[in-house]
Order: C-alpha cells, then sequence, then structure tokens
C-alpha cells in the first residue's frame, strides 16, 4: 500500500477556506515545480507537495490574509524538505 494522497477538501466550512482552497490548487503546479527543483526526484517531490498541502491545511489559522500565499506554501514545503533531508541523514 503506497503513501496517503490527501486531496484539497472540497466542502470548506466557510467562504474563506474555500477561497483559500481555491487559491492553494491553483498553486499546486509551481509547488510542484519548486519540489522537483530541490528533490530531483518525481516520487519524492509528489510527496513533499502532499506533506505541504498537509500542513497548509491544518494550520491554515496560521496563515495571513493579505500576505503572499506562495510564499507561505514554499516555505512550508522547503521545511519539509529538510525535514526529509534528516530523516534521510539519520537512517
Amino acid at each position: 500500500m503506497g503513501p496517503r494522497r490527501p486531496n484539497l477538501p472540497t466542502t470548506a466550512r466557510t467562504a474563506e477556506d474555500r477561497e483559500l482552497c481555491r487559491r492553494i490548487a491553483e498553486l499546486r503546479p509551481r509547488l510542484a515545480r519548486f519540489a522537483r527543483s530541490l528533490a530531483r526526484d518525481d516520487s519524492l517531490a509528489e510527496d513533499l507537495v502532499q506533506t505541504t498541502l498537509e500542513r497548509a491545511l491544518s494550520r491554515r489559522h496560521d496563515w495571513l490574509p493579505g500576505t503572499r500565499l506562495d510564499s507561505w506554501l514554499c516555505r512550508i514545503l522547503q521545511n519539509a524538505w529538510r525535514d526529509e533531508r534528516r530523516r534521510r541523514k539519520v537512517r
């Protein structure tokens, strides 16, 4: 059984959540490109994007409307990449 692949929620509770999910979905291709540039591996890049989406959606209350969503998501992705590198180094 492969890794879990969550999708963006289709039934957000508020209009703000729906808008945030829409904007995140629009930025997904950019996140995928950034992840591939870091990981140099398509499979790992997809895992990093999924981790980023999970973290962003679970911490959406931390994002400040009016700030750059793409920068926030890229920072989450970069931190996920660092976490992955640390895990691989320990093994």
